[in-house]
């Protein structure tokens, strides 16, 4: 019987020990010690003098020899802005989406807030003859749309606020209406999915779970509209789950790790 060959590791413990430098002192509420460091990455200062020398060298770091201690500079900050976070999104959710829609024989839609509108940026066509499609660059309301309310509802209570204060739609309602919205809202951010029946349409049912994360400022929805009649159409709730494996690949393709707000 053959052996089996073990898979090839390709690890470079020095660029990975300094990754990880980066990442803990993004989280740090204020700059860090050499010895903190080290406790922190499990790590002998010796090891990492070299390492933490290299990133102030590069750039990445500073210290403050006053104290002993090291802190980010801007150029993270500064390479992270020649790129653009939305641009990346979509150029990963493609091909996830496009399995999506052969998965569920449905087309799919990614949208995002512009101009306090709900603005579709990109499309998957179901391989179907007959099909639902929302056109790319089309605008609609944020208050009446799934995908809408979904964005809406993983914004702080003063975004929020400020976005509904402008709205049309929020401003034409009653307060009673008002009261049955936030509750809306609320339940949406406890869920993280957003639904409506017969909404935009008579025989339509959407369904949109959010991509990207709120923490770091890139936020999508990708949607679902179902004929509610068709022989075809799937069970909600597994478009749901197809939906959240989509939206879970492409944040993965995006490097966006899973965000305190989010279901698991």
């Amino acid at each position: 019987m053959a052996e089996l060959k073990s898979a090839p590791n390709y690890s470079v413990p020095a660029l990975e020990k300094g990754l990880a430098a980066l990442e803990l002192l993004a989280r740090a509420a204020e700059p860090l010690s050499l010895s903190q460091i080290s406790e922190m990455m499990a790590n002998s200062a010796s090891q990492l003098f070299r390492t933490m020398n290299c990133l102030v060298e590069s750039g990445y770091v500073i210290k403050d020899d006053a104290h002993g201690t090291y802190s980010l500079t801007l150029k993270l900050f500064e390479l992270a802005n020649r790129h653009s976070p939305l641009k990346h999104l979509l150029r990963v959710a493609i091909l996830p989406m496009q399995e999506l829609a052969r998965a569920i024989r449905e087309s799919c839609h990614i949208s995002i807030i512009q101009h306090g509108q709900l603005l579709v940026v990109g499309q998957a066509e179901s391989p179907e003859k007959v099909q639902i499609s929302v056109s790319v660059g089309t605008s609609f309301p944020l208050v009446s749309t799934v995908s809408g309310r979904l964005l809406l509802s993983v914004m702080d209570e003063g975004s929020l606020n400020a976005i509904l204060e402008e709205d049309d739609g929020y401003r034409r309602m009653a307060a009673e209406e008002r009261v049955l919205f936030r509750a809306r809202i609320a339940k949406i951010r406890s869920s993280g999915v957003s639904t409506a029946v017969d909404e935009s349409y008579i025989g339509l049912h959407d369904t949109a779970v959010l991509v990207g994360n709120p923490e770091v400022g890139v936020t999508a929805a990708i949607a679902v509209t179902q004929l509610t009649a068709s022989r075809q159409r799937k069970d909600p709730q597994e478009v749901v789950h197809a939906l959240l494996r989509c939206a879970g690949e492409i944040n993965a393709r995006a490097g966006l790790t899973h965000f305190a707000g989010q279901p698991a």
